[in-house]
């Protein structure tokens, strides 16, 4: 399996027979195979998550989209141009049409979805979670009520992933949360399990990464992200 840094929160994962294009909006796309199947991913249609480019993709064969219900339909629906197209909204298990990939749902403390993914081919099952903008979004000058608010409605939605385990988990390491910077992720690894966590939503200062694992020598399955596009084997 392959895992692409694009930006922000923008990831392409890659099996044997998927790719699986995750919040793209910037950064440089690998030439597609149209040997694998691909299928992309929209949690929300925040200007950093959503970038309609998707649409214009270049690749030979038939594409799936999975849209939060919170994107247009009507404009996604004239873009996609007869391509697959599948709205989603939270808490909620969808198939793609050709049945190899199952999508279970998260509702997002921000807008929109977060996305459990199961890809499975020739017996074999690939795991993954993409938080989308389903954070401890914990703020300093926020009223405390707001705050325990918003830390039980994520604790909530991490309680639907406990004890699963995942290949690949995208969760969200905002710097601009200051010292409520490292909740979210502090909850989602001691919920849920993963090979290999990738931090995104840093905003082009991966230095919080390294703040971050600094802080918590014990963890081991954070990835160091320096530069966009760079590549993962896992």
């Amino acid at each position: 399996m392959r895992i692409t840094y694009l930006g922000h929160s923008g990831f392409l994962a890659e099996t044997k027979e998927h790719y699986l294009l995750f919040d793209y909006y910037t950064g440089k796309l690998p030439v597609f195979s149209s040997e694998k199947k691909l299928t992309v991913f929209v949690s929300h249609s925040h200007q950093d998550h959503y970038n309609k480019e998707i649409f214009a993709l270049q690749y030979e064969s038939r594409i799936t989209y999975v849209l939060s219900k919170d994107i247009r339909r009507k404009q996604a629906e004239e873009l996609a141009g007869g391509q697959e197209l599948l709205f989603v909204k939270a808490h909620e298990t969808y198939r793609t049409e050709d049945g190899g990939i199952t999508i279970g749902t998260l509702r997002s403390t921000d807008v929109g979805v977060a996305f459990v993914v199961t890809v499975t081919e020739n017996g074999e099952k690939y795991n993954f979670y993409h938080a989308g903008d389903l954070n401890l979004w914990k703020w300093e000058g926020e009223t405390k009520a707001h705050n325990n608010n918003m830390e039980a409605n994520f604790r909530r939605e991490m309680e639907r992933i406990k004890g699963q385990h995942f290949d690949a988990a995208f969760v969200p390491l905002d710097p601009r949360q200051e010292q409520f910077a490292f909740g979210g992720m502090d909850i989602f690894l001691k919920t849920a399990k993963a090979e290999v966590v990738f931090p995104m939503h840093f905003w082009k200062k991966p230095e919080i990464i390294r703040r971050y694992r600094n802080a918590r020598p014990d963890v081991k399955n954070i990835v160091m992200l320096d530069k966009e596009g760079a590549t993962f084997e896992i």
